[in-house]
């Protein structure tokens, strides 16, 4: 799962530097040379890294939850736990990103208003300055759907125990239904009718079959067809033959299958330790890399255009790839890992307050 994880993250990114310099390619790069890398097919098919990650969350939660099923811990210690791993890396990124716009700027944009802020920051769903439901850092989007699971989670936790599953389903559909059937054009309304949510419930399908040993195997032909669907798919969609409320099943379905065949990998060595690493840093990488892409190479590119050193959109798809990767381990270093070696230190004084005690 830890490579399949940055897998998904370094997916993602490529995709988001694709379509900075091809869908909203800024006017600088208007003379360089064409990418083959627009095909919606490639550019839309990446996408997918975002719903391997949800049905990856799923999984992971079912894995990590034995003792919180089984009465050990309490639902309230489930999302305190998450609460911990998602709020404060993504609060330094938010804020790193406002700093970033308002040094460019020389002003504070009418987005950064208290509200905005404060709901942005909560991951509570509101719309920005082009009408879509994201907090200031876009992809933070993503975040308010996994809260949204975490919290469906531990309440089903506290009402279900042993049989959290089947009412974390029920929570979660009936949810999706009540919501579509009053819908809204309201953030929340837009937000709680998206059927994206059941990517988790794949996931945690995946995790329940895998716990009692039921899991099917899925080689990695069936994985590779799967890839081949995808990208048939995504050029359907790009092309509004096939609707993006669809996309739990067309992108969903197809993730499940890869996450399922991840199970049965086996890589070792030096390639393994890498993309493990580049697993734990897979959160951080997700976090930053817009931040790159869209503050930090936007006041890059004009120069090195300007001198020759950058000639051609896969170019500069090639090295903001590589810096926002680059960007998104020294942010897991610097930051990500720091709270969570606090997070040990604190667990570990306050075991040993109670030992004392």
């Amino acid at each position: 799962m830890q490579i399949l994880r940055a897998v998904a993250a370094l997916v993602v990114v490529f995709s988001h530097c694709i379509r900075a310099y091809t869908i909203y390619q800024p006017q600088y790069m208007q003379d360089l040379s064409h990418s083959w890398l627009s095909g919606s097919w490639l550019r839309e098919g990446m996408a997918v890294g975002v719903d391997i990650f949800f049905v990856i969350s799923g999984f992971i939660m079912v894995h990590v939850s034995k003792d919180h099923a089984e009465g050990r811990k309490t639902p309230g210690n489930f999302i305190w736990l998450r609460l911990k791993r998602i709020y404060p890396p993504y609060i330094v990124a938010t804020l790193v990103l406002m700093g970033l716009v308002i040094a460019w700027s020389h002003s504070i944009p009418d987005d950064f208003n208290v509200w905005r802020i404060v709901l942005s920051v909560a991951l509570i769903q509101s719309f920005n300055p082009n009408g879509l439901v994201q907090p200031i850092l876009g992809t933070g989007w993503t975040l308010s759907y996994e809260m949204y699971f975490y919290l469906a989670f531990a309440a089903a936790l506290a009402i279900g125990k042993r049989s959290y599953l089947a009412v974390l389903v029920v929570m979660i559909t009936g949810g999706w239904l009540v919501s579509s059937a009053i819908y809204s054009y309201s953030a929340l309304g837009v937000f709680f009718s998206n059927p994206i949510v059941f990517e988790f419930l794949f996931g945690c399908a995946i995790g329940y079959l895998y716990a009692v040993n039921k899991i099917p195997r899925v080689s990695s032909f069936i994985a590779a067809l799967a890839v081949l669907f995808i990208c048939v798919v995504s050029h359907l969609n790009r092309s509004e033959l096939i609707s993006d409320n669809w996309r739990f099943l067309y992108l969903g379905i197809p993730a499940a299958v890869i996450v399922t065949s991840a199970l049965s990998w086996r890589v070792s060595g030096r390639v393994s330790n890498f993309f493990s690493f580049l697993g734990d840093a897979s959160y951080s990488i997700y976090l930053i890399h817009i931040v790159v892409i869209y503050q930090v190479m936007s006041r890059v590119y004009p120069k090195l255009i300007s001198f020759g050193f950058v000639t051609s959109i896969d170019q500069a798809v090639a090295i903001t790839f590589i810096v926002a990767t680059i960007g998104g381990i020294l942010f897991h270093l610097v930051v990500e890992r720091q709270f969570n070696e606090w997070r040990k230190r604190t667990k570990k004084r306050a075991a040993e307050r109670l030992v004392g005690a």
